[in-house]
């Protein structure tokens, strides 16, 4: 099982033209969950309008407008009472994109008509707003608003669009979709309110630079390029004629200089391993952070201070690492079943994604060189299929922390329905937030 996770999270369709799947077995069970049902009155709205709502290209849509609004789902009110942060929901099966919390709040911001499909939803870097894909069977646009409800802007888009990036400054949404057998890159500039093709490859990773002018990508697992928003040029940092281990997106270091990335090790033995590596774009120092084949995946913490990677081989368990950049001091994580993870935001602990022996996610946090466990899960296959393969990508985008640390949220099937659950640290069962496929907590309260 393990194998078959770390094999879709190198090849799956969420940046790539290639298609896998797993499946686990089993859902938490009754007593495994805490979940007070309470009714929930009508959704509500207010009148603030999108900023990108009068560029160029925009059209302005209202979830009033779409379709009358179904009754509110199930929800916990402990749950919602519990949330210190907005949380983005979405919907089964493409049919609508929601806000929960804090306290009693709960915005609809936009529900489908039956030929149409929602996917995709991300707060903005400041939490304020909301993006996400909604396609019909003829058009694609990139829908934005206030995270607080009211009307959006839809931008039309040259494909449908699977994954969304916004720029840490705010100004632009980066979009991957699928065109003409190829993973497709536009961005969406917020000022002009224009979308613009800017680049294709078989598979497509990237991350914005800190100060948001450039783009570094990693492309058909094999070269490593920057692209520069202003001028539109592209300057190629490395290319490989082979290379032996797989990872997803690269990551620009805090300060804005350097890149984290994997290249083939100078030292070509029978089997030669990988290097992952700091490289300094200024003065073309490179540091070597680690060596090893199979899966990397990895990630500077916030405050930039440690590296985590882990290591998937096909014929061995998970290997997770801390390196000190500098020192090279290292600590090694007892992860062994994990195949993804995520840094928390104030740099001190790791949510850890993994398979338990039930065959569930196993879901564990590790702080200060211990592991704490929760209920494991069934995920719902949105969060299975769409999410967890390529952690490595949404891990730059999409946070399931809370931003002060102190709980995390995720998707789950429970007796046949999807929920949203919080798990606050200092529990030991979560709390059923209502109904939903994904979710993610905004960056900032």
């Amino acid at each position: 099982m393990l194998a078959l996770v770390a094999a879709m999270m190198a090849l799956g369709p969420a940046c790539s033209t290639s298609s896998n799947e797993v499946v686990f077995e089993g859902s938490p069970s009754t007593e495994a969950t805490t979940a007070a049902a309470a009714e929930d009155g009508a959704a509500t709205t207010t009148a603030t309008t999108a900023p990108a709502a009068t560029g160029t290209g925009a059209t302005t849509v209202s979830a009033a407008d779409t379709t009358t609004m179904p009754a509110a789902p199930e929800r916990s009110a402990q749950g919602m009472e519990a949330l210190t942060a907005p949380v983005l929901v979405d919907g089964r099966f493409g049919g609508g994109i929601t806000v929960v919390g804090p306290g009693a709040e709960r915005n609809a911001l936009y529900v489908e008509r039956a030929d149409g499909f929602l996917a995709q939803p991300i707060w903005s870097p400041d939490g304020q707003l909301v993006a996400f894909s909604r396609a019909s069977t003829t058009e694609s646009w990139l829908v934005i608003g206030p995270g607080s409800g009211g009307t959006l802007a839809a931008y039309e888009t040259p494909f449908v669009v699977f994954y969304i990036h916004w720029s840490p400054d705010g100004r632009f949404v980066a979009m991957l979709g699928s065109a003409d057998s190829r993973v497709a890159l536009a961005i969406l500039d917020l000022d002009t309110g224009t979308v613009k093709r800017a680049d294709s490859a078989v598979s497509y990773y990237f991350h914005w630079s800190p100060d948001s002018t450039r783009m570094l990508a990693h492309l058909d697992n094999s070269r490593l390029q920057i692209l520069d928003l202003s001028s539109g040029e592209i300057t190629r940092i490395a290319a490989f004629d082979f290379v032996w281990s797989a990872y997803q997106a690269p990551s620009w270091m805090p300060d804005g200089r350097s890149i984290l990335y994997v290249r083939p090790a100078g030292d070509q033995s029978e089997e030669p391993p990988d290097e992952l590596v700091i490289h300094d774009l200024v003065s073309g120092r490179i540091e070597v952070l680690a060596t090893g084949a199979g899966f990397f995946a990895f990630a500077v913490s916030p405050d930039g201070a440690r590296v985590a990677y882990s290591l998937h081989n096909l014929n061995y368990s998970t290997s997770m690492y801390l390196v000190e950049p500098g020192t090279g001091q290292v600590a090694e994580l007892d992860a062994p079943n994990t195949v993804a993870w995520q840094w928390s935001p104030d740099s001190r602990k790791i949510l850890l994604l993994g398979i338990s022996e039930e065959r569930q996610l196993s879901m564990d946090v590790y702080q200060d060189g211990s592991i704490t466990s929760y209920p494991g899960i069934a995920p719902t296959e949105n969060f299975l299929r769409s999410y967890i393969p390529f952690w490595n990508q949404y891990g730059h985008s999409h946070t399931l922390w809370a931003p002060d640390s102190s709980a995390f949220v995720y998707a789950a099937s429970d007796q046949g329905d999807d929920y949203v659950f919080l798990q606050p640290l200092e529990e030991e069962r979560p709390l059923r937030l209502g109904a939903g496929s994904m979710a993610v907590f905004a960056p900032r309260n």
